[in-house]
């Protein structure tokens, strides 16, 4: 494939003016996180930062600069605050933190489940939803650890988008502390049945397009790919499914997703 034809580093996608998602392309790194960025009125979340720490293989701060400088044209700014948080604190989200560190009008917040309660305000964890102001754009920040101790959720009330990290998505859906995990999973659907939820977004994709069939660890070429939105109804298989296996979890493939306990 020559230079010219080669799919860029990162996939861009403008959900809506202020909702961008993005995807690292899978031959940089086969775990192909996906990114998003939203926009208040005052600041812009970013929320992960993909597999790959090199802004020369993988320039995930120059393309959300150049994302938030079209934005700022667009809207008549001169700037705004970025905050970069992550789902979790696992490397294939957390790589890319280093090229925010110490630029311009942003905030890098810290992958310790100190960092994240200290900066959201979470003072009960795991059981405080908390909110987090934007600028006209107010998110619902959800602690669900069960895949990784610091994990969050954000609701975005702008969308009706509520993105899951790694505790949701059409995968496998590696589970380290199970009690925790079923717990995370009942706060989400107890919050999500009174909200206006559009899409379940996670940060992977590992099924196919053939119910309950994924493709084998590593892979760097997925054709046929489930798509990336999940529903409330999802949400709901998954906490019923959990619950069914008390305290006895076991590795179960479902059409959209496998509850992959470790």
């Amino acid at each position: 494939m020559s230079a010219d034809t080669r799919p860029p580093p990162i996939q861009v996608h403008q959900y809506n003016k202020d909702t961008y998602i993005l995807r690292q392309n899978k031959c940089i790194h086969y775990e192909a996180p996906f990114i998003y960025v939203l926009f208040g009125q005052d600041k812009v979340l970013i929320e992960d930062t993909g597999a790959t720490s090199s802004a020369t293989t993988f320039p995930i701060y120059n393309t959300v600069l150049g994302i938030v400088n079209n934005w700022l044209a667009a809207n008549n700014k001169s700037s705004i605050q970025l905050i970069v948080v992550n789902s979790h604190g696992h490397g294939d989200h957390t790589a890319g933190n280093t090229q925010f560190s110490g630029k311009p009008n942003t905030t890098l917040v810290g992958t310790s489940q100190t960092a994240v309660k200290n900066f959201f305000g979470i003072v009960n964890w795991p059981t405080d939803i908390v909110q987090y102001d934007l600028g006209r754009r107010v998110l619902d920040i959800i602690p669900i650890p069960g895949h990784q101790a610091a994990h969050i959720a954000i609701y975005d009330r702008q969308t009706g988008i509520l993105l899951t990290g790694d505790t949701l998505y059409p995968g496998r859906l590696y589970i380290s502390a199970w009690n925790d995990y079923k717990n995370s999973i009942a706060r989400m659907v107890n919050f999500a049945q009174n909200k206006p939820v559009t899409w379940v977004l996670g940060t992977h994709i590992e099924m196919s397009s053939t119910p309950t069939v994924d493709y084998p660890l590593g892979s760097t070429y997925q054709p046929n790919e489930h798509v990336l939105q999940l529903n409330v109804n999802h949400l709901i298989e998954l906490h019923n499914a959990v619950q069914a296996m008390g305290n006895s979890p076991v590795y179960q493939k479902h059409a959209s997703f496998i509850i992959y306990p470790l």
